[in-house]
């Protein structure tokens, strides 16, 4: 499959058997394949790609899975230091490191490839892979990633087991024109404990580009562009905790549209920071569903918008069991001539009794010329619940800048400190101590690339 530059069956086909898959995953990715074909591609016709436009991504020009580097690339966290209980590292598909600490693995934590969890540990990802969290219906992106994932990660922690130092993982996207499809399963069983850092970055993330793709001719996308079509797949069993950092730093030539869903068991806790710094484009659906009575969530999120890029967030809290908690608060800043869209949604199901939403989206926007289109959506059956939402758009306060350069600060310090700031709410509810210092660093240097 290394440089298969087709899409069709009969490729899907030829990677499961080249893997030595089992019957049933073949059956499953002929199955996505199928829904791929079945599924219309995404237009503006849609309600939540009214604003984005990929008529431009040609997938017959991509390669897919190319082969991948032989060195292991740097974690942008900077996150080669520290202590943490294992890691799992990806180029173009294939898994080139993976460790995990022997006090974890004899408690039977599993951190590994897949791949290898499909052959080693078939009983744990048979009834979770592409069947509940996601499906090949889901959408036309998340059934090509179910027909052609390669590599992957699978995360298990067994009941009752804490792991008390984070694990992480690093897919990396290497080349132009290539197409690779990251697919992340974590399972926690009932009362465990993780705390879990997933990054994505390319190569030539820190270059800039011409990237642009906002108007009707979709400039930029084109046979130089890559695609990641990502799927995280979460399963919270009872009373289990889990904190999950999601970081995204992909070069301006990446196309980046991935599908993430976690499910919620009874009294569950799941805290989810994103964090987007990078990709020229961006679509990103993001679901949290809390299915077992007591469950909470709080979803988090950092965008930093700049050059041409185009980010399209679409959040849902949604509230199916009784007495479950959701609190989101997503915070994005923009210059030069990026483009923000986000969509968040507060679902309550009939019989989600005693529910208590919240959800906020708050833009500072720093150039005439960058745009934001904020719109919180409530759609409640049930009538004992406690919702609110709200969104916000705005320039860097003139009073707050005044304040500051009258101090003797330059116009653009003046500017990323008020910068750090309004984004300093959400790293302070990080309950990831132990990295939040590693995010502020990255952040702040992200911004004063831009900034001066």
């Amino acid at each position: 499959m290394a440089n298969e530059t087709r899409f069709t069956r009969e490729a899907a086909r030829e990677l499961s058997e080249a893997k030595g898959e089992p019957a049933w995953l073949l059956d499953r990715r002929l199955e996505s394949w199928d829904a791929f074909e079945r599924l219309p591609m995404p237009d503006r016709q849609d309600e939540e790609w009214r604003r984005t436009d990929i008529r431009g991504l040609r997938l017959e020009d991509l390669a897919v899975n190319q082969v991948p580097r032989t060195t292991v690339p740097a974690s942008p966290l900077g996150l080669e230091g520290g202590t943490y209980g294992g890691r799992v590292v990806q180029s173009n598909g294939a898994v080139i490191e993976t460790e995990l600490a022997a006090h974890l693995r004899e408690q039977g934590v599993i951190l590994c490839g897949l791949d290898e969890a499909v052959r080693e540990h078939p009983e744990l990802v048979r009834d979770r892979l592409m069947t509940e969290a996601i499906r090949p219906e889901s959408g036309k992106f998340p059934a090509l990633n179910g027909a052609f994932w390669s590599g992957g990660i699978f995360v298990y922690v067994p009941s009752g087991v804490e792991c008390a130092i984070p694990l992480r993982s690093l897919y990396s996207l290497d080349g132009t024109g290539s197409a690779v499809f990251p697919h992340t399963v974590v399972v926690l069983e009932s009362r465990a404990q993780l705390t879990y850092i997933e990054e994505y970055a390319s190569g030539n993330r820190v270059q800039s580009s011409e990237f642009k793709v906002q108007g009707d001719d979709s400039r930029g996308l084109n046979g130089r562009t890559s695609l990641s079509a990502g799927a995280v797949e979460i399963f919270a069993g009872q009373d289990a905790r889990l904190t999950l950092v999601t970081l995204q730093e992909y070069g301006k030539d990446v196309v980046d549209i991935n599908t993430q869903r976690a499910l919620l068991g009874r009294d569950s806790v799941v805290d989810w920071l994103v964090i987007g710094l990078g990709s020229g484009l961006t679509k990103s659906n993001i679901d949290v569903s809390m299915q077992g009575q007591g469950a909470r969530t709080q979803m988090l999120g950092i965008l930093w918008g700049h050059g041409h890029s185009h980010t399209n967030y679409q959040t849902v809290q949604d509230h199916r069991a009784p007495n479950c908690t959701s609190d989101l608060l997503y915070k994005g800043a923009l210059t030069d001539e990026a483009v923000s869209i986000f969509s968040g949604k507060i679902r309550v199901e009939k019989g989600a009794q005693r529910t208590d939403a919240y959800q906020a989206n708050r833009t500072v926007i720093l150039s005439d010329k960058a745009s934001a289109f904020p719109s919180p959506n409530l759609e409640i059956e049930a009538n004992d619940v406690r919702c609110t939402h709200g969104a916000s758009v705005g320039k860097v306060d003139a009073e707050q800048l005044f304040y500051l350069m009258s101090r003797g600060l330059p116009l653009d310090l003046a500017t990323k400190m008020i910068v750090e700031g309004f984004l300093e709410e959400v790293l302070e509810r990080e309950p990831g101590a132990a990295i939040r210092e590693n995010l502020r660093d990255l952040i702040r240097r992200k911004i004063e690339e831009r900034t001066g």
